[in-house]
């Protein structure tokens, strides 16, 4: 059997306000999706029901940022138990093409993987946004108990048409893709021994207390705290373990400043070419924009 490629897909961020993250996110720079709500069954093989979510999405050549957030709390959501522990990043997607095959193979190397299941929601469609069409996915998830760290999920989109539209690919603070995300956990080796064997893949101690594993498309750090305070001074964890980091690349790196700068948005230079954002602008993660 063929084992699955897996590419870094996309990033959520779990939000309170869905209204005022839209705005955050568009004054960092971002062209975000209309507003889109969430559909899709309870457990594998189910009906499909309305969910109490929506999002805005910013897409790019490679990979997107997700903006959820609750827009009716009597129905059922995840953002509920992600609000609980803290706003900000919490979902990691795992491109990984057909999850029947993916759910196979994840399934042999650790316990707590879920049977896929399907979801969708209306999208805009076309520049005007005047048609509506069905998005739609497959995912599987990762039980919480055998890994806490994030909303691990890998994915299937079954309508890539609908999610990758052209105009919807250029932004304003020249987002290319999405660079990287990163964990901020308890346990640097006990962590990375667990993705290790879910991606088939080797981590690289890149520093003391900082693991990066290099997917194909994509690249994922698990830290420990003292090594984040390092990395990003001043910037306190909600609680560990959390998905402490989201980074994209941009075409030029000098450009996005002066946007930042223009909109009245701080940021902090890295030591390699790119620039860092606390969480009082993003809700929630460190956004780190990394030339190209």
């Amino acid at each position: 059997m063929s084992q699955p490629v897996f590419e870094l897909d996309h990033a959520g961020i779990a939000v309170r306000d869905l209204d005022a993250a839209e705005a955050a996110y568009r004054r960092l720079g971002f062209n975000l999706t209309p507003r889109s709500i969430h559909s899709g069954s309870l457990e594998p093989g189910g009906p499909l029901v309305p969910w109490g979510s929506g999002n805005h999405c910013a897409m790019f050549a490679d990979g997107y940022l997700e903006i959820v957030g609750l827009t009716d709390p009597a129905l059922h959501s995840s953002v509920k138990t992600f609000l609980e522990r803290y706003e900000g990043a919490h979902i990691i997607a795992i491109g990984s093409g057909d999850t029947d095959a993916t759910y196979r193979a994840l399934s042999n190397r650790l316990e707590g993987v879920k049977a896929p299941v399907r979801l969708q929601r209306d999208a805009a469609f076309g520049p005007d946004g005047a048609e509506t069409r069905l998005a739609a996915f497959s995912n599987i998830s990762i039980d919480s108990g055998f890994f806490p760290e994030g909303k691990l999920i890998f994915i299937e989109h079954l309508t890539r048409d609908v999610i990758w539209q052209p105009h919807l690919l250029e932004h304003p603070n020249g987002t290319v893709a999405l660079a990287e995300v990163g964990f901020c956990v308890a346990d640097v080796a006990a962590t990375s021994e667990k993705l290790g064997r879910l991606l088939d893949l080797e981590w690289k101690e890149v520093m003391p207390g900082v693991a990066r594993f290099q997917l194909p498309r994509g690249t994922i750090y698990v830290m420990s705290a003292a090594a984040m305070a390092k990395w990003t001074p001043g910037v306190t964890p909600p609680c560990i373990p959390y998905v402490a980091t989201v980074g994209f690349a941009v075409r030029d790196l000098e450009a996005t400043r002066g946007l930042l700068r223009d909109n009245g948005i701080a940021f902090t230079d890295h030591r390699y070419p790119a620039l860092w954002i606390v969480p009082e602008y993003t809700c929630g993660p460190v956004v780190s924009f990394i030339q190209a």
